[in-house]
């Protein structure tokens, strides 16, 4: 019970890094965090297409594309992920993608959550 509530109690976004970042402008974090969530919504459906098809390389750079624009908004949790799945792709482990993919995805449900609880 506890290491859930820890899991819950970490933000999926480190926000005061993220609004520095783009220098504290609030509307503009939503808008980029926005914009977020509909690109990540697209690379997801076509990582379970590479992972469908068993393209490696793809994974490798969907993951790697993700990891950046994870970082670029201070979405740790996201990013590590992210790193995994990039990780998955190079080393050509199909299973360890499918694996990656489940925690990816609930790592991306938390932060809409957290995005439309504020």
């Amino acid at each position: 019970m506890s290491d859930q509530q820890n899991q819950s109690d970490v933000s999926p976004i480190d926000y005061a890094s993220a609004l520095e970042r783009i220098g504290g402008d609030e509307d503009f974090l939503n808008e980029l965090l926005e914009l977020y969530t509909t690109e990540f919504s697209n690379h997801f459906e076509k990582l379970q297409d590479a992972i469908h098809k068993g393209d490696c390389q793809s994974i490798k750079d969907i993951g790697h594309t993700l990891k950046g624009s994870s970082a670029n908004l201070s979405l740790i949790g996201l990013k590590e992920i992210s790193y995994q799945m990039e990780c998955a792709g190079q080393d050509k482990d199909i299973n360890k993608a499918k694996d990656v993919l489940l925690i990816l995805g609930k790592e991306f449900q938390r932060l809409k959550d957290y995005i439309d609880s504020r």
